[in-house]
């Protein structure tokens, strides 16, 4: 089976660089023995973080309230700075920052990075058996408890598929496992409401923000299994991979657009329009 994502080549644990390739967190915390954190991922592209860095930031401070986490100097934004010298400023990253809870409730700030994978061309999706509880209290949350997401991940590409799909526990669609999920009915980007328990992903955000402002319309409602038959094309999200459509859903349809969908350079232009609205001026930056 092929990894999940490329090796990490930078660990950084409390502003100090460690081997990549030995031990860095003490095995008694409850961040390691319990999953007890919460995390941004995201990427460094030529030396810059996402022009969309401050929503990854916004969404860390979310996690942190539903986790009842009291980042104070381990916010996204004040930690940045013991990440990026450390980085091949040419080269592409895919950065993640994990805050991990100690014995004592303290706070760990543990950073690790590898080079960005490229953006796939396509994707083949399958549903998983999983299944999103919109009414759990940390619904929302990226956290590090991902054994499920993780599982359901791992069955699908045994099965030959590159992204598996979650349920709710109604039976609606939620998200991926590393992605939020949008389909085109209509000439109309559809997705799950925030209400059905998934994260709130920062490229599902900026996607939407752009299309609403160059007048492509736009829901957000309960999405059922039968919507992924009828839709016109089924893109796949996420803040390192971008906007990537789907060829396949397995044991749905073999017989989506992927790349030629008639709709894929309209959304990742409103992505790109989104990105670049979000990006801080020089001035906020000097």
């Amino acid at each position: 089976m092929r990894p999940l994502q490329d090796p990490t080549e930078v660990v950084v644990l409390d502003g100090v660089r460690l081997p990549s390739d030995g031990p860095a967190l003490p095995a008694g915390w409850p961040g390691v023995l319990r999953g007890e954190g919460i995390f941004e991922a995201f990427r460094v592209d030529g030396g810059e973080p996402t022009p969309l860095i401050a929503r990854h930031a916004a969404r860390l401070q979310h996690s942190a309230r539903l986790c009842q986490f009291d980042l104070g100097a381990a916010g996204l934004l004040e930690a940045l700075p013991e990440i990026l010298p450390h980085l091949e400023p040419a080269a592409a990253w895919r950065l993640r920052y994990t805050v991990l809870r100690k014995p004592d409730f303290s706070l760990a700030r543990l950073w690790t990075a590898g080079r960005a994978p490229p953006q796939p061309a396509a994707m083949t999706l399958a549903l998983a058996e999983t299944r999103v509880d919109p009414h759990c209290p940390i619904a929302g949350a990226k956290t590090d408890s991902r054994m499920a997401y993780q599982l359901a991940r791992h069955r699908a590409r045994a099965a030959g598929a590159d992204e598996a799909i979650l349920r709710t526990i109604h039976g609606d669609l939620a998200e991926g496992t590393a992605t939020n999920l949008l389909l085109v009915l209509g000439g109309a980007v559809h997705t799950p409401g925030l209400d059905r328990g998934i994260l709130a992903g920062v490229t599902r955000g900026a996607i939407l923000a752009g299309c609403r402002e160059i007048g492509i319309p736009v829901f957000e409602r309960e999405l059922e299994t039968g919507d992924l038959a009828a839709a016109d094309e089924v893109y796949v999200t996420s803040a390192v991979i971008g906007v990537v459509p789907a060829t396949r859903i397995m044991g749905i349809r073999d017989d989506l657009p992927g790349p030629s969908g008639a709709m894929l350079t309209e959304v990742r232009s409103a992505y790109q329009a989104g990105r670049e609205r979000s990006a801080p001026s020089r001035s906020s930056r000097s």
